[in-house]
């Protein structure tokens, strides 16, 4: 699935409601000159079109080569385009501190050798003999201890997108769901909004059947979390200068383990508290 389609015209990401920036579009001649627009780009987020599987390689082979800090969100082969993620602070403190988070809470339960993070790595679709890939911002997937993994994909992703609108980064994330073959069980997204309350967004997506006969799965959102500070005056770097409507973020145990909880386990609540902690931690980066 591409995200650009019907979302992105061929200059630049129409604006949206809850997004007044506009998302960078660029035609790829070479990795350097690449760089060059990656380096000057203002916000998180570029398009890049006219990318051949030959072309993706080089580009790759010259991040690897000049050891640059950009993420390649996703590539499609079919539509030669790749999505940069570009890793500004507030990006990577976003996603980073909401992931610890979780981290902590297998520890509480004793779990924490029974998870790997997977961090930023690449994983890879195949379809019709070419390659699309996808790297998140983080990811992690269970493990027995002393067992060799065997999963190919994460069980939860999350994705950070300031430049990227809402519905852009929701269509984005159904890749996760499709190109797993639904090896992925969750993905939690977090929008950063332009404007004076530093206000952002939180959505967990899972998978449901469309029906009780087909076997088809859709992606779904379980819960949407809006965070915003409480005045325009209040202290960006204060977890108490922020208001969390809904309720705590709760993952479900059992598509992160892919099994039921046992003693002393159970699903893990990321609390108000620890969301307003994440405000306020994106709130140092100067977002």
């Amino acid at each position: 699935m591409d995200p650009s389609q019907g979302s992105v015209s061929s200059v630049e990401a129409a604006p949206s409601t809850n997004n007044p920036t506009t998302v960078p579009r660029i035609r790829f001649q070479t990795a350097e000159l690449l760089a060059q627009e990656i380096s000057k780009a203002p916000g998180d987020i570029l398009y890049v079109e006219d990318v051949s599987p030959h072309d993706f390689s080089a580009i790759d082979k010259y991040r690897e080569d000049h050891r640059r800090k950009y993420r390649f969100r996703r590539y499609y082969p079919e539509r030669s385009l790749l999505i940069i993620a570009i890793t500004k602070l507030y990006h990577e403190v976003s996603h980073v501190t909401l992931y610890q988070d979780i981290v902590y809470k297998f520890s509480e339960m004793g779990l924490r050798n029974h998870w790997v993070s997977t961090g930023g790595a690449t994983f890879e679709q195949e379809g019709d003999g070419k390659l699309g890939s996808g790297e998140a911002d983080s990811t992690g997937c269970p493990i027995e201890p002393g067992r060799r993994c065997l999963l190919r994909w994460p069980m939860l992703v999350i994705e950070t997108g300031y430049s990227q609108s809402l519905q852009q980064l929701r269509d984005d994330s159904k890749w996760w769901f499709e190109e797993s073959n639904h090896q992925v069980k969750i993905v939690v997204l977090i929008k950063l909004h332009t404007g004076p309350l530093g206000k952002m967004t939180v959505e967990q997506w899972r998978e449901r059947p469309i029906d009780s006969s087909s076997g088809q799965l859709e992606p779904v959102y379980q819960q949407v979390i809006d965070i915003a500070q409480i005045s325009a005056t209040a202290n960006r770097t204060l977890p108490l200068s922020y208001s969390v409507t809904e309720s705590a973020l709760e993952l479900k145990f059992s598509d992160l383990f892919l099994r039921d909880p046992g003693h002393g386990e159970g699903n893990i609540v990321i609390e108000i508290e620890d969301l307003q902690g994440l405000a306020a931690h994106i709130g140092h980066s100067n977002f």
